[in-house]
């Protein structure tokens, strides 16, 4: 059976490479969230080929962390 690839994920130097590879291959460039660092990722798909480039700065859409114990909506039992 010949071998099928299912992904080819790669991070390319810059988000400028990124823009430019996705012109290339007619698809565009999306955001896709925040790394541990907080860095922003961005990135363009095309069939089973994705390219992913970090962003420099903090990320533009951070997500609020948002934690409420179980306890103060009174599910605990008693």
């Amino acid at each position: 059976m010949k071998p099928r690839t299912v992904c080819d994920i790669r991070e390319l130097p810059s988000l400028r490479a990124l823009s430019a590879w996705a012109r290339k291959h007619g698809t565009r460039v999306r955001y896709l969230g925040p790394t541990l660092e907080g860095e922003p990722v961005w990135g363009a798909a095309r069939g089973t080929v994705t390219r992913v480039a970090r962003g420099s700065g903090p990320d533009p859409r951070p997500l609020p962390l948002v934690w409420s114990s179980p306890l103060q909506h009174g599910s605990a039992h008693r």
